[in-house]
């Protein structure tokens, strides 16, 4: 159980000290809290795991570039890009490995999950769909109603990522191979 609140720490602490900074504070105090948070979540992760997991590192770099550039420059413009981007890139990544019959969460997510590869082309095109709606969401958002209501959309996103995620098990468990967990989660003997 503790090594589950602290994946869960690790995966939604920095988004969740970014909104209390913006929310209470300013924006720029929950920029830089989701850096700090960031870096935290970084350490912890290779002080656990000895390693930061390939899409971790994507992710934090999107975050630590863009939020450098936003307190540098004072213009929130830069984090709000960054996630537009960050969900566009793995919209696009998702799209084309699912065009190419080269699932892209396969490489990410194979030592975590063990899928046939019909599992993993449908949890790859779910995952790219969710992540152009994200995209396409926050700029919308962003250009319609500002930059207090996108901080409270990014939290919410986080929100319905952690949903959506742990809604996939139900694809995991229906197109598992033989060798995974009842729910397709690899297994190490």
């Amino acid at each position: 159980m503790r090594h589950f609140v602290l994946s869960l720490g690790i995966e939604f602490g920095p988004t969740l000290l970014f909104f209390i900074g913006a929310t209470f504070y300013d924006f720029f105090v929950g920029v830089w809290w989701l850096i700090v948070g960031t870096c935290l979540s970084l350490a912890v992760s290779l002080w656990r795991d000895k390693r930061i997991p390939l899409f971790a590192l994507i992710a934090s770099a999107f975050v630590l570039l863009s939020g450098v550039i936003t307190l540098y420059t004072h213009n929130p413009f830069w984090i709000v890009l960054e996630y537009a981007l960050y969900n566009a890139a793995f919209a696009g990544a998702m799209v084309v490995g699912y065009l190419r019959n080269k699932p892209a969460l396969k490489p990410l997510f194979c030592t975590m999950f063990d899928l046939t590869d019909t599992g993993w082309h449908i949890l790859s095109l779910r995952w790219g769909g969710f992540f152009l709606l994200a995209a396409v969401g926050s700029e919308v958002v962003w250009e319609v109603y500002g930059e207090e209501t996108w901080v409270v959309y990014r939290f919410l996103m986080t929100v319905l990522l952690a949903v959506f995620g742990f809604s996939q098990f139900f694809l995991a468990r229906k197109h598992r191979n033989p060798t995974a967990s009842p729910w397709g989660l690899k297994v190490y003997k």
